[in-house]
C-alpha cells in the first residue's frame, strides 16, 4: 500500500498493473488465447475453399478465444485505488479499458474492519503423513489465490470490501490515517459512540 498527498486529501494505492506474480501470469494467458483467436480466425483462409460449418466453428472459437483474452488483460492491468478527503471516501478500480469509481460519505461509514484470510480446513482426503494425491496442496492453492486479507465497512446497510493482501500493520496505519482526514472514528457505529457519551 502507498501513500500520496493528493490535492486535498489522500491517495491510498492498494494494487497497481501486473504487481503481483497472479497478474503476470494472467499476462502469458492472455498472450496464449489472443494468440489462439488469431490462428482460428486464419485458418479459413489457409486453403481456397472451406465448408461454411468449418468457417462458423473457427469464427466461434476465435471469439470465444478474444472473450477469453480481454478477461485475462483486465485482470493483468486491474489496480485499486482510494481517495479520501473530510467528506467522503471514492473507491476507484481500474482495468484495461474500464475505470469505476463510486463515492461514500464519510458520516454514513462504520465498522471499517480488515477481513483476513480464514484458517485452513484440512481436506478430508488429504493423507496424515503425506499428501500422496495432492488434495491439501490443492486446497491450499485455492485458499490462497481466494482467500481475504481485504478491508470492508458497512454503508446503509451494505457491505463493502475493497483492497487485497492488506495485512494488519497496514491496516491500522490506514485506519489511523483515516481518522485524521475525516475526523471520524470510522471503525465504530453512532451506537458505539453513544454509549461512551
Amino acid at each position: 500500500m502507498n501513500v500520496k498527498d493528493f490535492q486535498d486529501g489522500k491517495l491510498f494505492v492498494f494494487s497497481k498493473p501486473f504487481d503481483t506474480r497472479l497478474k503476470i501470469l494472467n499476462g502469458f494467458y492472455f498472450l496464449s488465447f489472443f494468440g489462439a483467436a488469431i490462428f482460428f480466425f486464419l485458418i479459413p483462409f489457409a486453403e481456397s475453399y472451406y465448408p461454411l460449418s468449418a468457417i462458423a466453428f473457427s469464427i466461434f472459437a476465435s471469439l470465444v478465444c478474444l472473450i477469453a483474452s480481454y478477461r485475462f488483460i483486465n485482470k493483468a492491468f486491474m489496480s485499486e485505488q482510494l481517495f479520501t478527503n473530510k467528506n467522503q471516501l471514492q473507491l476507484i478500480k481500474t482495468g484495461f479499458l474500464t475505470k469505476k469509481k463510486k463515492s461514500y460519505d464519510t458520516t454514513k461509514i462504520s465498522r471499517l474492519r480488515n477481513l483476513n484470510k480464514p484458517q485452513l480446513t484440512r481436506h478430508p482426503l488429504a493423507g496424515d503423513s503425506f499428501d500422496y494425491l495432492g488434495f491439501q496442496t490443492e486446497q491450499q492453492v485455492i485458499n490462497e489465490m481466494h482467500g481475504d486479507n481485504r478491508l470492508a465497512f458497512d454503508y446503509e446497510g451494505r457491505t463493502i470490501s475493497f483492497g487485497q493482501n492488506i495485512y494488519s500493520w497496514e491496516f491500522d496505519e490506514l485506519e489511523n490515517l483515516l481518522s485524521d482526514i475525516t475526523g471520524i472514528d470510522l471503525k465504530h457505529d453512532n451506537d458505539f459512540e453513544k454509549t461512551f457519551s
